[in-house]
């Protein structure tokens, strides 16, 4: 075992055998799959001992794995809190390198909200108690003494729910470091649209308002029961939706009618004003995640009120498990540079998706996420 890797085995804590978890999935049998994300699959597993844990299998080429897995584990270990996702350890000697997570046996809020199969109707508590657990988690994240976790990826599909509902954010692959001392970092634009803030997205800006932005659509989703990132031209959208009531005096009326008007007025209220204020597209207009926590949970406090509607131009054309195409309107956002400068082509920092800006008016975004070659291998034995 080299240098580096013994470093990485001492950060990540404990270690695997590769052929243990590789058992514990029956030999990563899609059955056991538990969902994939723009990283990599993950599968149920049971250990030797009975315990059942979530294993974490990358997406990867000979050369472009290393990035995301070392800078998922670098990033989570050492942070605890009840509403994160726990890291318990890894596999680094095998043939493919493994993550190995608590089991939330409640899947993922994006399954219980818009899953075809699900049962599960949330109850107006219990949608509020997943808000603010997603809400102190990332005020967690992003109040650092030294340094602060962007994450970059907050969407539904990566918030788990417990065998109590309670939420757990997951999923760090795009996780970064920022110091308290810079205002923000330029970096290669990578996420999920519909979740993804106009400055970061269009100029590779990134704060923790970013995440903020994206929470602030996570609780749209909650509240309204209707998922914001797939809409067609002409139609509105749930955040266009919620803002149109808002400004009738009338929020919320927003509220999913699934609930029969069984919800707490003042919470819902504020919960969507929560959502207005976080997607504005003015990075300074938006609150911090310490902010909103205290609009959530202090009855007495004087909740701003949103001066720009949200940031609502993208619209999706095609979907699927591994590609996004998006035409997007945009109107670039002023910078030093000049009012209208044109967005680069950045590859993002785990090289698993590329986003293309072409230079005319409509800006084409192609993120495509390669296909796993094992998968593939299977695939090509199975005819």
């Amino acid at each position: 075992m080299d240098d580096s890797v013994e470093m990485f085995a001492h950060v990540a804590g404990y270690t695997y055998k590769y052929e243990m978890l590789d058992k514990a999935t029956n030999h990563f049998d899609p059955a056991n799959k538990l969902g994939e994300g723009g990283a990599g699959s993950v599968f149920k597993g049971i250990l030797p001992q009975g315990k059942i844990v979530a294993v974490k299998r990358l997406f990867f080429t000979t050369r472009q794995w290393t990035d995301g897995f070392f800078n998922e584990v670098n990033l989570i270990t050492g942070i605890r809190h009840k509403n994160l996702a726990k890291l318990l350890g890894c596999s680094i000697e095998g043939p493919e390198s493994l993550l190995v997570y608590e089991y939330v046996p409640n899947g993922s809020l994006d399954q219980i909200l818009f899953g075809k199969d699900s049962r599960t109707v949330l109850t107006w508590k219990q949608r509020f108690n997943i808000i603010c657990g997603v809400a102190e988690a990332l005020a967690y994240l992003h109040g650092g003494a030294q340094s602060k976790i962007i994450h970059r990826d907050i969407k539904s599909a990566n918030i788990l729910l417990d065998e109590n509902l309670n939420p757990k954010v997951a999923d760090f692959g795009l996780a970064r470091f920022v110091t308290q001392n810079r205002s923000h970092v330029t970096t290669g634009v990578a996420g999920t649209l519909g979740y993804m803030a106009p400055e970061y997205l269009l100029q590779g800006q990134l704060t923790e308002k970013a995440d903020a932005y994206a929470f602030g659509v996570v609780v749209a989703e909650i509240v309204c029961g209707k998922k914001n990132s797939i809409y067609t031209e002409g139609s509105a959208s749930l955040l266009h939706g919620v803002w149109k009531n808002y400004k009738a005096h009338n929020i919320t009326a927003s509220v999913d009618p699934v609930l029969n008007g069984e919800f707490v007025e003042q919470e819902a209220s504020n919960a969507l004003r929560v959502a207005l204020l976080c997607t504005q597209s003015s990075v300074s207009l938006r609150p911090s995640m310490s902010q909103v926590i205290q609009i959530l949970t202090e009855k007495d406090f004087a909740v701003p009120s949103p001066k720009q509607q949200p940031f609502l131009n993208c619209t999706m054309l095609n979907v699927d498990d591994r590609t996004l195409h998006a035409t997007s309107t945009f109107s670039p956002l002023p910078s030093p540079k000049g009012p209208n400068p044109t967005p680069t082509s950045a590859r993002s920092s785990f090289n698993t998706t590329t986003d293309s800006f072409s230079s005319n008016n409509a800006h084409e975004i192609n993120i495509a996420m390669p296909s796993d070659p094992r998968e593939e291998n299977k695939n090509n034995n199975n005819k």
